[in-house]
């Protein structure tokens, strides 16, 4: 199948008739607004958090313009072209699927309403950019239930296609289950009452935010210590800082202070809007995992995903990522190689990788208009195989090709 190439207002209406009819209207309503309203009270703020449920505030936003227009829509906000854009695939890609497979997707969505829509997400992206560049797309993992996600043809030329979707937080040592156990012994440990003052405490762990309650109960304790101490404190447990006090009593006003701190810092930051109020920062000193995470998920999906029988691409949209951060890991700077050629170059160097033909890295989702049309796009980063066993034919075009057995500084 193809995607259309030009969506007309009347189009996207029908696309999202579509995908509230597959979901159910009342389900799919109930599953967005479930979500802001956890966003709101979950206790603490980061940076994956907002970023990681952008989709479904998007969605849950067009939702709320549908009903307000009558389905009848002339406009779309364009802070909301990801959901627009989502909504499109869904919705041509539902109607195309054998009963089976409309019963996996199904399961798929319905999950990502808990963990996050953004992986499946990635897979219309790609549906979307192979059918605009010309390629036939058949749906083998929602079809078959395993293997490869997509099998492109276009001219007698086949390849099989994964698509992984890769949190730019991965491999970072704070992860938001585990603060949700800690802010539940906050709730039940921290008792420095006061009540006109909200203390601020920032710690900077020495690795992973602990998941056992005993050392998270500890932690709690030590903050407990230095609130009332008013001093700062280093251990075994981490570093404590002290940062004073803001006169802050409102559960509101606690929550945006805390909202703007974990903005302003990048860092997680937990927060008790009651008393005993609390605003706690934390940061760690372990760096982040992101290249070794990703190497491996694409040796994974390298040696697991595909069939042999024709060239396999792999194409990993790192999510959450700004354009700045995006182009500092695909530019090579002061003769040391950038992230992306680091990855390139070891996937490459192993001959049990022979059948894939290129590596894609994508980015940075931002709204792109070339006259009255507009569409949902990135930025990208694609790599050809110095020596693929299926030839020098690609399914992108435009790819860089380094040696894989080059011995550079990275990064």
């Amino acid at each position: 199948m193809r995607y259309r190439k030009v969506s007309s207002f009347a189009d996207i209406s029908g696309d999202i008739s579509v995908v509230m009819d597959f979901i159910g209207v009342d389900e799919y309503r109930e599953s967005l607004s479930r979500i802001h309203r956890s966003l709101n009270s979950k206790g603490f703020v980061t940076p994956y958090d907002d970023a990681a449920f952008a989709l479904e505030l998007d969605l849950l936003n067009i939702e709320m313009l549908r009903v307000e227009c009558g389905g009848d829509f002339r406009t779309f906000p364009e802070r909301c072209h990801a959901g627009v854009d989502f909504l499109i695939g869904l919705g041509q890609t539902i109607p195309v699927l054998s009963t089976e497979a409309k019963t996996r997707l199904l399961g798929r969505i319905k999950k990502g309403f808990d963990e996050g829509l953004w992986p499946l997400q990635h897979e219309l992206r790609v549906t979307a950019n192979l059918s605009n560049n010309g390629w036939d797309i058949s749906f083998h993992d929602l079809e078959f239930g395993g293997g490869y996600d997509f099998l492109a043809t276009k001219d007698g030329r086949t390849f099989e296609v994964e698509a992984k979707a890769i949190s730019a937080y991965t491999g970072g040592p704070i992860k938001p289950d585990n603060l949700t156990k800690l802010q539940i012994e906050v709730k039940e440990h921290f008792d420095c009452f006061d009540d006109v003052l909200t203390p601020i405490v920032g710690v900077t762990l020495p690795s992973n935010l602990p998941t056992d309650r005993t050392h998270l109960q500890q932690l709690v304790s030590q903050i407990n210590s230095v609130v009332r101490n008013e001093n700062d404190a280093s251990n075994a447990l981490g570093a404590f800082q002290y940062m004073g006090k803001v006169p802050l009593t409102s559960p509101g006003s606690v929550m945006l202070a805390a909202r703007l701190r974990a903005l302003r810092t990048e860092n997680p930051v937990l927060f008790r809007p009651v008393h005993p109020r609390l605003i706690l920062e934390l940061a760690s000193r372990r760096p982040n995992q992101l290249a070794k995470r990703t190497i491996r998920t694409i040796n994974e999906a390298g040696r697991e995903q595909f069939s042999g029988s024709n060239p396999g691409v792999i194409w990993t949209h790192m999510n959450f990522m700004s354009k700045e951060v995006f182009r500092s890991l695909s530019t090579s700077q002061h003769g040391r190689t950038c992230l992306f050629d680091g990855i390139a170059n070891a996937v490459y160097r192993s001959e049990k990788r022979s059948h894939i033909s290129q590596l894609c890295f994508t980015g940075s989702s931002f709204l792109d208009r070339a006259g009255e049309t507009a569409r949902s796009s990135y930025l990208s980063a694609i790599y050809n195989s110095p020596a693929c066993r299926f030839g020098r034919d690609v399914l992108f075009t435009g790819g860089r090709t380094k040696d894989s057995n080059e011995k550079t500084e990275q990064n």
